[in-house]
């Protein structure tokens, strides 16, 4: 009798045990790197969607489950890292073309630099003959013309001098364009190094 209470005794203890224990096989709190199997499968956990993939921003990855927004930054820095040749070529033929503009503006506005400096000595010799017709008074009216003619030749002198200036202006735009067009493909380079940065953080396992 005492045999049989005690088996009974011990058969309830099994029971309850069996109740409350932790099942061996319990299922994995779904997080990014955590192992799946179906590919495209979804689910949620903790309030967060999930999908069954492989991480595009991992070498030889295997499905796991991925946030969604593991998934939509993982994608974000694909596109922007392939699209990066494609600006890199566009930047280098804007940047060759920038250096040819350079190199003939550079040409023109040493040119000028000749010319400006003759004109200016022309101007010097116009405005003496300039000062002594008018202080010919005595001969003021026979002086008329040819001092009308020397202030018209400095002011086409003048104007001359303000037209070459373009040259030197259009040299210092294309250098501007070209810092500008370096500084833009940089800027494009820095932001997948920073969408890259992102998604590893949200991407990384446990999340």
């Amino acid at each position: 009798m005492f045999r049989k209470v005690a088996l009974a005794s011990l058969a309830a203890v099994m029971v309850a045990g069996s109740l409350i224990a932790i099942p061996a096989n319990a299922a994995t709190k779904v997080s990014n790197g955590v192992a799946c199997s179906k590919s495209g499968a979804t689910t949620k956990s903790g309030g967060t969607t999930y999908r069954c993939a492989k991480n595009p921003i991992v070498k030889n990855s295997k499905l796991t489950w991925l946030s969604r927004d593991c998934v939509n930054l993982a994608a974000a820095y694909i596109k922007s890292r392939d699209s990066l040749p494609v600006a890199k070529a566009k930047t280098d033929a804007t940047i060759a073309q920038i250096d040819l503009d350079i190199v003939k503006w550079k040409a023109e506005a040493a040119q000028a630099t000749i010319d400006i400096a003759d004109y200016q000595a022309k101007i010097l010799i116009i405005k003496d003959a300039l000062a002594k017709a008018k202080a010919d008074t005595a001969n003021a009216t026979a002086n008329k013309t040819k001092i009308l003619q020397y202030e018209t030749g400095i002011r086409n002198f003048e104007t001359a001098i303000r037209a070459k200036g373009i040259f030197a202006r259009n040299l210092a735009r294309s250098e501007q364009d070209r810092k500008n067009a370096a500084g833009t493909y940089k800027n494009v380079a820095d932001e997948v190094g920073i969408a890259l940065s992102m998604a590893q953080v949200i991407c990384a396992r446990g999340n």
